[in-house]
């Protein structure tokens, strides 16, 4: 096991994040998980802390409702509202008076840097780094197959029509969620095509792309594990990237983004992660964060 030293802050009275050692950064990234993730929980994170130090950043990693099993019972909103309580206490004399904020996700929390950035923002983060974004509904169907996906959405879908989105759905549905208790809403945000999750599936259409990636206004990184277990093979990553970039403001999409070499989704290996650190060291000097 590894110790880390740092200090947890309460930054809502029911909620934490943790800050690498060393705390006096006036510059920090905020560090999102994705689903089942919670503190500590990345691989990638145990030395990201010390790459960043180096471009004179610290680290911080959020704790939200929707933390390891959490999930399933939350939302993209609620994450955007933990997001926002966070960085109104780093932005305070009491959080430590941060100056830069870069929001990092991975995963899953992708989907909350571009929520965030597209319905909240109100305290002017200044760039976004979207690690591992890749589409829930496509891995699922993949995984499963088109017919168990067709009739699993039927009763979720008609809950969320009735107005009863709240409700949990059987144990049926929370096995293909590692035994996760999951509502009818969040099953449709995550598996139903244009959902509130459905940010980056390679079938959505220009327009659809230009009114999320393409909204976004300050710089951001997209850094895309190579063979990311769980997007489809039939997906061309490369191409998918360059979709991205062709709806995007051109100022604002880095020229870093691209393919982590070697790298699956957790970049579990020492070296994926070194690729990964240097294109987000790449990334801040670019911009000049």
């Amino acid at each position: 096991m590894t110790a880390f030293k740092g200090v947890l802050h309460r930054y809502t009275e029911k909620k934490v994040a943790f800050e690498f050692d060393p705390i006096d950064n006036d510059k920090v990234v905020v560090m999102i998980g994705g689903m089942t993730d919670g503190l500590l929980t990345v691989p990638f994170v145990d030395r990201l802390g010390a790459a960043l130090n180096k471009c004179g950043f610290g680290l911080i990693q959020i704790q939200m409702k929707s933390s390891y099993r959490g999930y399933g019972t939350s939302s993209l909103a609620e994450d955007a509202n933990d997001i926002e309580a966070l960085i109104k206490y780093l932005k305070s004399k009491e959080g430590g008076a941060r100056r830069k904020i870069i929001l990092m996700g991975h995963s899953t929390g992708s989907q909350d840097v571009l929520h965030y950035i597209l319905t909240k923002n109100r305290y002017g983060i200044d760039a976004a780094v979207l690690q591992g974004s890749c589409s829930d509904r496509e891995g699922f169907v993949d995984d499963v197959g088109e017919n168990v996906y067709t009739k699993l959405n039927v009763l979720p879908k008609r809950l969320v029509d009735e107005g009863k989105g709240d409700e949990l759905l059987s144990s049926e549905y929370s096995k293909y969620m590692g035994g996760t208790p999951v509502t009818a809403y969040r099953w449709c945000s995550l598996m139903l095509k244009g959902g509130d999750d459905d940010y980056f599936s390679s079938d959505l259409d220009t327009e659809t792309i230009k009114q999320t990636i393409g909204k976004i206004d300050i710089p951001f990184l997209v850094a895309y594990p190579e063979i990311d277990e769980f997007v489809p093979k039939s997906i061309d990553k490369i191409a998918l990237l360059k979709r991205w970039e062709s709806c995007s403001q051109t100022q604002f999409w880095s020229k870093n983004s691209g393919l982590i070499k070697g790298g699956l989704h957790w970049l579990p290996e020492p070296e994926t992660q070194d690729y990964f650190y240097v294109m987000v060291t790449k990334f801040i000097e670019e911009f000049n964060l």
